[in-house]
């Protein structure tokens, strides 16, 4: 059975807790789970709100900080550890874990709809999915750091207006056809008359685990904001919240809800905040304004080159790749552990190959006996099992917030018999532990920032290949551009379209190819900067061959702790 660990921070029948443990027993409650529950008594953060709940409903077992296993120590909590090297953490990741531990066993147990349509509710990353970041980050940092301060201000919190606006808006759904077809999801009572479903739940016209997050929140915000006025600025948002206590399920487990003190209400005249009237979800058209998005047009191209050019900033790359010169002889690796082994379709063998040899290279010069290696945004693990298998007096950690790319892992892992590999479900944001060493290969986006970010918080040694430049945007960890020296000097539109222009590096015959490993350098210029800024010497160059893909730049960053053992083995 698995286990999960959650955050107390005191501990009686009636015990204070944050946001996220309320949602987690909620949806234990709600689903019936048999799953073991782990209470770790801890510090309350800076500034966060707390809430008293009764847990005498529940089997639980209280575990002192010294003695949880690695996992949990490494991690955020709330996690779910399934055994001595695999654990899953963040919100969505471990609410829907429980959902499918409980229906492992039963298939047609009425909490398995939760999941969604083809079982794919919020298994989106928060950093690309609007729609996830607001259920796992938005609303919930909105009730952890709700005061008495915010609940004296006129205005609602903008993320209970962003509900309302997002309940106004026509469900959105994939292949309608078929979901108005299925007799699992039809219900002719949420049908309208044009043959669409209507939002009558948070994602459509029935519940999904997203309503159960939004409706713990929602429970204790319109609890704090009491009012008549906040019915009459959210009908739709008390509209749905009603439907959803009439669900008996939902009933019963009020009781695990917190009850907040009298000095908690308010009957302030609260007004509705100033919102964009448009849908969470990440596909919705409203998203981008045509007016505001960054396209690549070659004018505004040319004009953001040349304003980079008047900055003098030099962006030139090493000859060859950090350990270019090491060999590595793919003849003794077991076939599990190699692209075959992964299952490749032929036509990528040969640069997979060439890919994973590259980066394979500067870690294994760098790793020392008893390094943690992480392989973020790992996938199917080509190359953390690789590494894993050329250094088996170091650790290294999968993490992968894919669990169909991960379990594919663990089946590789389990042929090789390797015994030096965890695996960790997850968005990298949620893993905290130690390493020394952060890997990735073509980690979409800003994931490679979030990955050097990590790194350079840990004083660990990074080798990140980076890949969809074009997807580069502001979100709740970082912004752009990464450097005090970019900062000062360009400003956020024209990164961005040089980070647009980035992506443009289709083969060798395309006019643009050229311009765009020219803003392929300018983008890893400003991350190479950024790791200087804290002590870090680093390498950026390309591939060998520079054919094996077109987003073929590797950064090899190496802290001040470990430069002069380099050198020395140099």
């Amino acid at each position: 059975m698995n286990e999960v660990y959650l955050e107390v921070y005191s501990l009686t029948e009636l015990c204070l807790v944050p946001i996220e443990t309320i949602i987690t027993l909620f949806t234990v409650k709600y689903c019936n789970s048999k799953i073991n529950i782990k209470l770790v008594p801890s510090e309350q953060k800076p500034l966060e709100r707390v809430y008293t709940i009764n847990i005498s409903t529940f089997v639980y077992e209280v575990m002192d900080m010294n003695k949880i296993p690695y996992p949990a120590l490494s991690c955020e909590l709330p996690i779910i550890v399934i055994n001595k090297t695999s654990c899953i953490a963040g919100l969505c990741a471990i609410l829907r874990e429980i959902i499918k531990e409980t229906t492992a066993e039963c298939p047609t147990h009425y909490c398995r709809k939760l999941l969604g349509f083809k079982e794919s509710c919020l298994t989106a990353c928060s950093e690309s999915s609007v729609w996830t970041k607001f259920c796992e980050v938005d609303l919930v940092l909105t009730v952890k750091f709700l005061h008495l301060d915010d609940v004296k201000q006129s205005k609602l919190p903008s993320n209970m207006a962003r509900f309302e606006y997002h309940m106004s808006q026509p469900a959105r759904l994939h292949n309608l056809y078929k979901y108005t077809r299925s007799k699992k999801y039809f219900d002719e009572n949420v049908i309208s008359q044009d043959g669409t479903p209507e939002h009558t739940y948070a994602e459509g016209s029935y519940v999904t685990l997203a309503d159960i997050i939004i409706f713990v929140c929602t429970h204790i915000l319109l609890s704090v904001f009491s009012s008549e006025t906040t019915m009459q600025l959210l009908p739709l948002t008390v509209k749905w919240y009603k439907r959803m206590i009439e669900d008996q399920i939902i009933l019963d487990c009020l009781e695990c809800l917190p009850v907040l003190k009298s000095q908690d209400m308010t009957k302030s005249n609260y007004t509705f905040p100033d919102v964009p009237n448009q849908s969470l979800y990440k596909s919705d058209p409203k998203r981008y304004k045509p007016k505001s998005r960054v396209y690549t047009r070659q004018e505004d191209v040319e004009y953001s080159l040349q304003l980079f050019k008047t900055l003098n900033i030099q962006t030139k790359l090493d000859l060859e790749p950090f350990g270019a010169e090491l060999n590595l002889d793919w003849s003794s690796v077991p076939y599990d552990a190699t692209p075959e082994g992964g299952a490749l379709p032929l036509a990528r063998l040969k640069r997979k190959h060439e890919q994973l040899q590259n980066m394979c290279k500067p870690v294994m010069k760098l790793a020392k006996t008893g390094d943690v290696i992480v392989d973020f945004c790992s996938g199917s693990g080509h190359l953390g099992i690789l590494v894993a298998y050329f250094l088996p007096y170091c650790t290294v950690i999968l993490l992968e917030n894919k669990e169909k790319s991960l379990n594919r892992a663990k089946e590789r892992v389990n042929k090789l018999k390797l015994t030096n590999i965890k695996f960790y479900q997850c968005n990298l944001d949620y893993f905290k532990g130690h390493f020394d060493i952060g890997m990735s290969l073509h980690a979409c986006g800003v994931a490679t920032d979030l990955v050097i970010q990590q790194c350079i918080k840990e004083k660990a040694i990074f080798v990140c290949c980076p890949c969809c430049y074009g997807s580069l945007h502001n979100c709740h960890h970082l912004t752009y551009p990464r450097s005090n020296i970019f900062k000062d000097e360009i400003d956020q539109e024209s990164y961005i379209i040089l980070s647009h222009a980035a992506d443009q590096t289709h083969d060798e015959k395309n006019v643009k190819t050229n311009q765009g490993y020219e803003c392929m350098a300018i983008i890893d210029t400003d991350r190479k900067l950024l790791a200087e800024q804290f002590g870090y010497r680093v390498y950026l160059s390309k591939f060998i061959p520079n054919t094996c893909t077109p987003k073929n730049h590797i950064l090899v960053g190496i802290p001040k702790k470990e430069i002069v053992n380099v050198e020395c083995v140099s």
